[in-house]
């Protein structure tokens, strides 16, 4: 019965996809826990939310063959003209191309990334990892690129006001992801009203559709800046109290169900106790702020930048600041105990900090031999490498003694069974620059800091443009207005940079997914205000 509905929704999913492939690749996007649906065709694991891709990026190339092809034609015979202008110094006019935004870094992670399976030895695990994590979000990225990079000068929803131009190419991409942010954090806002799906491992935390709460935050985190950004963005474009009260049009709708789909995203992070999350909100919430603040006050506009370039720094360094810099086994004691609950959580003195902290000694312990520093662990390596220097378990100070390193060393047995906390092995080191060296070794660790520093490089650039293409033209191209969606796009990564100082915000399906659908989305800004630039 199982196998005869995967086998009738695919059959639906390719026509869906054979007949408005924007509209399937939106509920991919929409579903992204569907991942959670597993199944095997001749003993290769699959998942729901892999085969809409797969389905979706055949049906593209099968539409597309022709163009496709051509394409390929162009860039080899632009490249063999390059070689010739080298060779003989004659001067051979080249077929202008449009590239894809980050394809040379797309191409160096698939490179590094196969070179960690080689590392892992094949695994079969490890080209499991390859192929959800690695190569199907950049199939995914790539249809985003191909479908919504291209201006839709006659949208089929007309919307009175009109959407401005660079916020129209990506507004599906928006509308896919708030859906799904919407019934992934009801489902979580119903578990914790009557029970129903409820995980007894973590209640009252809800998980939602996911297996554990950190899974919740992880998901809805990025998705609520960008939302925020998208309803910053309309705010300034249009005037909402006409919109809302002399008409009504799908827009409105859209505008009303963004700003519900925030509050339950909030909602359900709170419920779900997903304290990175949160954090990772604040802070960029606090970024957006700044943002703000400059549009109205230039001479403060260092500000958001330093900020983001001190949230980067940080997080390289996040290890090694906790581990070495913040002092052990000292507390802030205060007469108030929620000044002592936000020091322990800020500098990683509760018993979730404490194990993070061991378990990036283990890693750097197991990183320093066999080469392991420059190669890494291979995909899918790293429980296997880090059982020899795993340690079962730590002493934790409960209850904040003074003398709780003495007691450990001289008291009673009674009391240091007490305090002992058992530490399992993970499957990743819980911090982000970690995870990337583990997993693909110093070579990939080192490019997606690179993608991300582009990333927020091309967020900057996109605004900056938009002002001269204003400016030469005088037309308007959203000026700083449109820039809003560009500051909420930032300030979603900034949330995984944020979470990822504690927690794994990649190598999950839909976290892969999320993190290229915001590099698609820069990239399609990207590309569409260089257009208006050289148009102007």
């Amino acid at each position: 019965m199982e196998n005869l509905s995967l086998l009738i929704f695919s059959v639906g999913y390719v026509a869906l996809a054979w007949r408005r492939l924007d509209w399937a690749v939106m509920f991919i996007l929409a579903t992204l826990p569907s991942y959670m649906i597993r199944f095997e065709i001749f003993g290769i694991p699959f998942t729901v939310l892999e085969t809409m891709i797969l389905i979706a990026f055949t049906v593209w190339t099968i539409k597309n063959y022709s163009s496709i092809i051509n394409n390929l034609k162009l860039r080899f015979k632009n490249s063999f003209k390059i070689a010739c202008t080298r060779l003989t110094g004659e001067n051979y006019k080249l077929k202008i191309l449009t590239r894809y935004p980050f394809d040379y870094e797309i191409i160096a992670l698939l490179i590094i990334s196969w070179i960690a399976i080689v590392v892992a030895g094949f695994s079969d695990s490890a080209l499991g990892i390859w192929k959800a994590y690695f190569f199907e979000p950049v199939l995914l990225y790539i249809l985003l690129i191909n479908l919504f990079g291209k201006r839709d000068t006659n949208p089929r929803i007309n919307i009175n006001p009109p959407i401005a131009n660079n916020v129209n190419s990506v507004n599906s991409i928006i509308v896919a992801l708030a859906i799904g942010a919407f019934w992934v954090s009801a489902l979580a806002i119903i578990e914790r009203l009557i029970g129903w799906n409820a995980v007894a491992a973590f209640w009252p935390r809800v998980t939602g559709p996911f297996l554990y709460p950190n899974a919740l935050g992880l998901y809805l985190g990025p998705i609520v800046l960008l939302l925020i950004g998208w309803l910053i963005n309309q705010w300034r474009i249009f005037n909402f109290q006409y919109l809302i009260f002399k008409q009504f049009s799908i827009f409105n709708f859209q505008l009303l169900f963004t700003g519900v789909t925030i509050l339950f995203s909030i909602t359900a992070i709170i419920l779900a106790s997903s304290e990175g999350a949160l954090a990772g909100i604040l802070i960029a919430g606090f970024i957006l702020g700044l943002f703000i603040l400059i549009n109205r006050k230039p001479k403060f506009k260092w500000l958001p930048l330093g900020a983001i370039v001190a949230v980067g720094g940080f997080v390289i360094f996040s290890s090694l600041f906790f581990l070495f810099v913040v002092p052990e086994h000292k507390y802030f004691n205060s007469s108030c105990p929620t000044l002592n609950y936000i020091s322990d959580k800020a500098m990683l003195k509760d018993i979730s900090g404490e194990i993070r902290k061991q378990q990036w000694r283990e890693t750097f312990a197991m990183m320093k031999g066999d080469y392991r520093w420059l190669t890494g662990t291979g995909l899918s390596g790293y429980q296997a490498a880090i059982k020899s220097y795993h340690q079962e378990g730590i002493f934790f100070n409960f209850l904040r003694d003074k003398d709780f390193r003495q007691q450990i060393v001289w008291g009673s047995e009674e009391y240091k069974a007490k305090h002992w906390q058992p530490v399992e092995i993970y499957m990743y080191p819980h911090n982000l620059i970690l995870n990337f060296w583990t997993e693909l070794g110093m070579l990939g660790m080192i490019l997606f800091i690179w993608i991300i520093g582009k990333f927020f490089y091309l967020g900057f650039v996109n605004c900056k443009l938009k002002i001269a293409c204003t400016r030469l033209a005088g037309e308007n191209f959203g000026d700083k207005r449109n820039g809003y969606l560009i500051l909420g796009l930032m300030c979603s990564m900034v949330v995984i940079v944020i979470h990822g100082t504690v927690d794994v915000p990649y190598f999950k399906n839909d976290l892969a997914i999320i993190f290229w659908v915001l590099i698609s989305m820069i990239g399609i800004m990207r590309l569409e205000i260089k257009e208006d630039n050289k148009n102007s």
